[in-house]
């Protein structure tokens, strides 16, 4: 059974797209929707669809840190890997984010192990949504920056906005 939110076509496209991949490989998916509060109740003993994306490595530990296991969104599978418990610690204990860049890419996979897909494989990461905006051809929007989930990242230059016409 694969979970999601009901209300979100985004989701239900999603969680239609898995079980179409997995059928040729012979795994059948019964597909369940609900309330986010249903949804909670199913999440921690059945694969769930979620939307998730952040530029903050805090996300890593959410994920991934056995401590943050079945704590309200964060690692509903409970999964565990004491290196890669390791090397959170080790990035949120390093002085500076700059120290701390290589335990955080050591989650995913340190050369024996990680969370990631060469290691453990935590997450069946599916796919990065990608947004498009129509705008006047007027309005130069600016260099823009990477979108993060549930955010209007867009707006976030819109000090920088310029109105190139005459």
């Amino acid at each position: 059974t694969l979970w999601y939110a009901s209300g979100d076509a985004t989701r239900r496209d999603l969680a239609q797209a898995v079980r179409s991949m997995l059928k040729p490989v012979g795994i059948e998916v019964d597909l369940k929707s609900g309330s986010w509060e249903t949804v909670e109740r199913n999440m921690h003993a059945n694969p769930t669809l979620f939307g998730w994306g952040s530029l903050d490595p805090m996300e890593l530990y959410h994920h991934y840190s056995s401590k943050a296991a079945g704590v309200e969104y964060y690692n509903p599978g409970y999964y565990k890997n004491p290196v890669v418990d390791q090397h959170l610690q080790q990035a949120l204990d390093a002085p500076t984010w700059q120290q701390a860049v290589p335990f955080w890419q050591q989650v995913e996979w340190d050369g024996k192990t990680g969370a990631g897909v060469k290691g453990d494989a935590a997450w069946a990461w599916l796919l990065n949504v990608q947004h498009t905006y129509l705008a006047d051809e007027c309005i130069d929007l600016g260099k823009g920056a990477p979108e993060i989930h549930g955010s209007w990242s867009l707006l976030n230059s819109l000090d920088g906005w310029k109105w190139t016409c005459k």
